[in-house]
């Protein structure tokens, strides 16, 4: 990163330029060289979510084995992805990623409910819970099998 700086002491018109790093929050970065962070890892999740689940609503109703494959894929992905100190955030990421996708995919679906918008999103959800439950299950069981095994397995600092 480079900035500008205000000009020398010595009287010159033109700012001077300096290169250096800018420091920015830890949680506005999602991934260095080394890897994802936690706040990657969970965008890289939904991302690939959301392409399932907008792929199987304009498909058909519900979510459905697209949403399934990319939402696996993208929780493994996350715990592949992220760095050694953020992989506890790539364990408990599927429920919440989960439940965001469940509503967006109702929000964007086709609903035969009636009533309410949130009664609506909060039946589409407890069905998306109670029929997803084995995808929620799987993606949540194999972030947390790479987890331990990247745990194990990687260098200690």
């Amino acid at each position: 990163m480079t900035s500008w700086t205000s000009p020398s002491a010595e009287g010159a018109d033109e700012p001077e330029y300096h290169e250096h790093h800018v420091h920015l929050p830890a949680g506005v970065h999602v991934a260095d060289r080394r890897g994802l962070t936690a706040m990657g890892a969970v965008t890289l999740g939904l991302a690939i979510g959301l392409v399932g689940a907008v792929f199987d609503v304009r498909t058909g109703a519900g979510l459905r084995t697209g949403f399934a494959v990319c939402f696996i894929t993208g929780s493994a992905l996350a715990a592949l992805l992220a760095h050694r100190e953020d992989l506890k955030a790539t364990i408990v990421m599927p429920p919440l990623t989960y439940c965001v996708l469940a509503l967006v995919g109702a929000a964007i679906g086709h609903s035969s409910s009636s009533g309410g918008f949130v009664k609506q999103q909060a039946l589409e959800l407890v069905s998306s819970l109670i029929d997803g439950a084995p995808v929620l299950y799987a993606a949540t069981g194999l972030a947390l099998v790479i987890a331990l095994v990247r745990l194990r397995t990687s260098r200690r600092p």
